[in-house]
């Protein structure tokens, strides 16, 4: 059985750079909960390789990712694969290292979310780009997608969980660099190669700046929140904006 991640180091004239790769393309690479630990595990590995100066996420060049494995019997009703999306959602969000991804064909709920939470989103043409959670009662897609592409563009994409094109990713800043199909890893491994010549503490800093005075950090804490939430009720429970353990605003009492 091939595994669900491919994780390769790759050497530059600055570094190295982790390319974590997503390997089930029989499911168009839909993520599991085996996929999700490994990922985990990848990225867990990347905080004590000091010579690593960029990590790319990418899929192939048919599919990035077609999200969770809908298809995967759960014992538990999914709520662990539901604690490490969110662990991973975390984790990719705020990882020190320069992240890209690269995206070819479609980027699907948990695999639009995962390319969300990198620094830069390198696509194909032929990419195109999903956040369904409204579909199915998942409340998923605001901490990352409003930063990025701001209030109503976030608004349009999450509540009618509709295709957006590249296209329409690029025109509005959720996608960085188009580029031909098969040419997507390639491009991000270039901009991560660049990234990597500059000074790595300043660059490190200045993403955690940057993350910070966005409020990343806090926007994903309390998506996640809300996301183990649901998995370990079955539903989104009345009264769910007020109760929750992390907000990025006053709790209310009443």
């Amino acid at each position: 059985m091939n595994p669900p991640v491919l994780v390769e180091d790759h050497d530059h004239e600055r570094g190295r750079i982790r390319i974590v790769r997503m390997n089930r393309p029989d499911a168009r690479h839909a993520m599991n909960t085996a996929m999700l630990t490994e990922l985990l595990d990848a990225l867990d590995a990347v905080g004590a390789a000091v010579e690593l100066t960029g990590l790319l996420l990418t899929g192939d060049d048919d599919a990035f990712s077609a999200g969770a494995d809908v298809r995967e019997q759960d014992v538990d009703g999914g709520v662990r694969r539901m604690e490490l999306f969110t662990v991973l959602y975390e984790v990719l969000s705020n990882l020190a290292l320069p992240t890209a991804a690269a995206v070819e064909g479609p980027a699907i709920g948990g695999g639009a979310e995962a390319a969300a939470a990198c620094d830069i989103r390198v696509a194909g043409r032929s990419a195109r780009f999903r956040f369904p959670g409204a579909i199915y009662g998942i409340p998923v897609g605001p901490a990352r997608l409003v930063g990025l592409v701001g209030l109503g563009t976030a608004k349009d994409w999450i509540l009618s969980a509709r295709d957006v094109t590249v296209e329409e990713a690029a025109a509005v800043g959720f996608v960085q660099r188009v580029v031909d199909d098969g040419a997507a890893q390639a491009a991000a491994w270039d901009w991560l190669v660049e990234v990597g010549s500059r000074d790595p503490d300043t660059v490190r800093l200045q993403k955690r700046m940057l993350n910070d005075f966005e409020g990343v950090r806090d926007r994903v804490a309390w998506e996640n929140d809300a996301l183990r939430a649901h998995a370990e009720t079955g539903g989104l429970p009345p009264g769910l904006d007020r109760d929750l353990p992390r907000t990025i605003r006053p709790r209310r009492t009443s």
